[in-house]
C-alpha cells in the first residue's frame, strides 16, 4: 500500500476509534493530557506498522493492542501522582456546591479507580476494553485470547467483585 493511502486509511481510522481509544487510554492513564500523549503515540506506531497489519484482521483490535502496549509502557515509565484540580469558586470566595459535588464524584471516581488497580490485571484489561473501550466480548475475547463465555463470566464476576468492594458499610476504609 503507498504512504497516501495508508496515511489516508489511518485518518479514517482515527476519526472512526478515537473516543472509545482516547477513553481506554485516560482510564488507563489518568488523566486527558497522558491519554492525548498515549494516542499519539498509537497512531504514530500504527503508521509505522501499517503494512504489517492483516487486513483480514478487524483494525480496531489492532489499534487497542497497540493502545494497550503503549500504555503499558507509559505507566512503567512514570511515577503515579493524582493531582486533584482546584476546586472553581464562586465570586465570593466561598466554594459553591456544584465545586462540591464535582469533587464528590472525583472523589467516588478515585476510589473505583483504586478498586480496579487491586483487582488481578485480566480482569481489571477485561473491564476496562468493556466499559471504557466499549469492545464487545467476542472482542475482548479475541484480543485476550480466550473464549467468549470466559470473557463474559470474568466481566460478570468482575463487576461483582467491584460492587462488593464499593458497597456502603463493605470496608471503613473506603466509604461511599
Amino acid at each position: 500500500m503507498a504512504a497516501a493511502d495508508a496515511k489516508a486509511e489511518l485518518s479514517r481510522l482515527a476519526v472512526l476509534h478515537h473516543g472509545p481509544l482516547f477513553g481506554y487510554c485516560r482510564r488507563r492513564l489518568g488523566g486527558d493530557a497522558e491519554a492525548e500523549d498515549a494516542l499519539q503515540e498509537v497512531f504514530m506506531r500504527a503508521y509505522r506498522y501499517f503494512g504489517s497489519l492483516d487486513r483480514n484482521r478487524d483494525a480496531r483490535k489492532w489499534l487497542f493492542g497497540i493502545a494497550h502496549n503503549v500504555c503499558v509502557e507509559l505507566a512503567r515509565s512514570r511515577a503515579k501522582l493524582t493531582v486533584l484540580e482546584e476546586l472553581p469558586e464562586a465570586a465570593d470566595g466561598n466554594v459553591t456546591s456544584a465545586a462540591l459535588d464535582k469533587l464528590a464524584r472525583e472523589e467516588h471516581l478515585e476510589l473505583v479507580r483504586r478498586e480496579l488497580e487491586r483487582m488481578p490485571d485480566r480482569t481489571r484489561r477485561i473491564l476496562e476494553l468493556r466499559f471504557f473501550g466499549q469492545l464487545t466480548s467476542a472482542d475482548i475475547a479475541r484480543l485476550e485470547g480466550m473464549n467468549e463465555g470466559a470473557v463474559r463470566v470474568a466481566l460478570h464476576r468482575g463487576l461483582e467483585g467491584l460492587r462488593a468492594r464499593l458497597a456502603p458499610g463493605s470496608s471503613e476504609e473506603h466509604p461511599l
